[in-house]
């Protein structure tokens, strides 16, 4: 673990720091005083030393600040929720038979939503990963953990790895390169990154915790929501922890939600409620032991993709080719491809749909496939991305006039007036 500590910062860092108000009041004596003796230091000293960042005791515990906290070393944001996720892959049989498998360590927005890929220079390829563990910071032991732990069901892990990086890491801003200061060695944030993954997933033996409540793999028997639940957050500070079941009710995912206190590379993890709902049964969920599953003859087959045209709830008309809302015409069609991942891409016959920098849907030719997952309700059809399932249009950027009007829909702010986009088979 990299410690971080409470040192004296230069009058020019100290935007970087919540205010006072931002804390509670039995820590407001303290942060106020240390403010103040930020202000009589001269500008000259860094934050940074020996490759860390040095950062205050107290800091606010992520999405509990009053004031906005922006480009900060010392404090994750928006990501401040951060989730420690295991699966339980049972067919094919991955992993050993007496764990769960790491599937990732994400920073979700403090509303549940979440950002994505989001700086491609930091992005890393195939075979960076034992290069960089062993290789550059001669770390054997934690690649032997990785390879032992990090499972991809298809059997291809090192992809599995790359995803979860680009993916999730590059989001995480107090691993940002520039966060390291001038000690900074090459790849140490991939290298931290995937350190920290593995040292929270560690902390969370979920197979150990449900067998000391007599919940173990079995063919014949079954168990409540609440035995699960409980055997859960009595390791959990008391804190109900996240669990999804498959289409035949069985476990088959678990995530540990979390407040940070400082950066990443600080690992002041602090457990909190989960801010998903279970989609598991009250009775009869499954654990069903790793291995000699069948699924039974009468299932239907995943289908790799759905096809159809996307409406707006509450408006006329629907999207047509190039993502925008219109009321005229033919409506465009889309494929929602199933990823290996999670989520889809959507594909119009103007390219690959995407989401800019300003939150406005596109579909052309550009955009890279690998940088927007979207997701699709398998029951309602409605789209999301990010977590987010509200749009709105975006009336400023309207083109053409009367039957052949053109409107962009971007992703709901603040006083809008939002809808849903549903892909209608």
């Amino acid at each position: 673990m990299k410690l971080f500590a409470i040192i004296t910062i230069a009058s020019a860092h100290a935007a970087l720091l919540p205010s006072a108000e931002s804390l509670n009041n039995e820590n407001s004596f303290f942060t106020s005083k240390l403010l103040s003796s930020f202000a009589r230091l001269g500008s000259s000293q860094s934050i940074f030393t020996a490759g860390a960042p040095l950062c205050p005791v107290n800091l606010p515990l992520t999405c509990t600040n009053s004031t906005p906290i922006h480009n900060s070393c010392c404090f994750e944001s928006p990501g401040g929720i951060m989730l420690q996720t295991q699966f339980w892959d049972y067919y094919p049989a991955i992993g050993s038979n007496d764990s769960f498998t790491l599937h990732g360590l994400w920073p979700d927005n403090c509303d549940g939503s979440y950002e994505q890929f989001c700086d491609g220079k930091l992005n890393i390829k195939r075979g960076d990963i034992e290069r960089i563990v062993k290789n550059e910071f001669k770390d054997e032991e934690l690649l032997q953990k990785i390879k032992k732990s990090w499972k991809n069901f298809n059997g291809d892990d090192e992809l599995l790895w790359v995803h979860e990086f680009n993916k999730h890491a590059t989001c995480i801003k107090t691993i940002r390169p520039e966060c390291y200061g001038s000690e900074y060695k090459k790849d140490e944030n991939v290298y931290d990154f995937l350190l920290i993954a593995v040292n929270l997933y560690e902390k969370y033996p979920t197979f150990d915790f449900l067998a000391e409540k007599g919940i173990v793999p079995s063919h014949t028997q079954t168990y409540t929501y609440d035995e699960i639940a409980e055997a859960l957050s009595s390791k959990f500070e008391g804190h109900n922890v996240f669990f999804k079941c498959n289409r035949y009710q069985a476990l088959q995912e678990v995530w540990y939600f979390h407040y940070l206190q400082g950066p990443l590379t600080g690992e002041e993890f602090v457990p909190i409620l989960a801010l998903a709902h279970s989609n598991c049964p009250k009775t009869g969920i499954k654990f069903i032991p790793k291995g000699d599953f069948r699924p039974p003859p009468d299932q239907p087959p995943k289908t790799p993709s759905q096809n159809g045209n996307i409406k707006l709830s509450g408006h006329q008309g629907c999207l047509i080719s190039n993502g925008q809302w219109y009321t005229q015409g033919t409506c465009a069609k889309f494929q929602a491809k199933e990823l290996q991942f999670g989520g889809v891409n959507l594909i119009s016959s103007k390219g690959v749909c995407g989401i800019d920098e300003t939150g406005i849907l596109n579909c052309n030719r550009q955009n890279m496939a690998s940088r927007f997952q979207f997701q699709v309700d398998k029951q309602s059809g409605v789209v999301s991305y990010g977590g987010k399932s509200d749009w709105c249009l975006h009336e400023e950027g309207k083109h053409g006039s009367g039957k052949f009007a053109q409107v962009p829909i971007k992703l709901a702010e603040k006083g809008c007036q939002s809808f849903e986009i549903k892909l209608v088979q």
